[in-house]
């Protein structure tokens, strides 16, 4: 699956072939605010650098799929994770320390969502 993402998001060939098809498949499930959100997206980070155009990605994959959606928060902090050590090597106590202050509002974050979900399946 990472190798597959990241040819969408190197190569523009499977990067508008993905396009079409998440745009089919947004279309089949006739929620025009998606299919609207993703051409307002598309139109930001068609041609755009790496990481506007693999977020974009992976947002839309983590949206069409449960299993990523439930695998992305562990993802995003082990990302976090890895930039506090590394900065840590570097010797970047501040940045260290901002990263740190983003993995916890990260979880309180996502800890709020989780509450706002279970209130709403009561």
């Amino acid at each position: 699956m990472n190798n597959k993402l990241y040819m969408i998001t190197v190569n523009n060939k499977k990067f508008d072939e993905w396009c079409k098809q998440t745009r089919n498949k947004l279309k089949r499930r006739k929620n025009d605010g998606a299919l609207d959100h993703f051409n307002a997206g598309y139109n930001d980070v068609a041609r755009g650098n790496y990481l506007a155009r693999a977020s974009f990605v992976c947002y839309w994959e983590i949206y069409a799929d449960n299993n990523l959606a439930k695998l992305a928060p562990a993802v995003t902090q082990a990302s976090m994770i890895h930039m506090f050590h590394r900065f840590l090597e570097a010797g970047m106590e501040q940045e260290a320390q901002v990263v740190t202050q983003l993995m916890s509002n990260f979880l309180r974050l996502l800890q709020a969502l989780q509450g706002k979900d279970s209130n709403e399946e009561e």
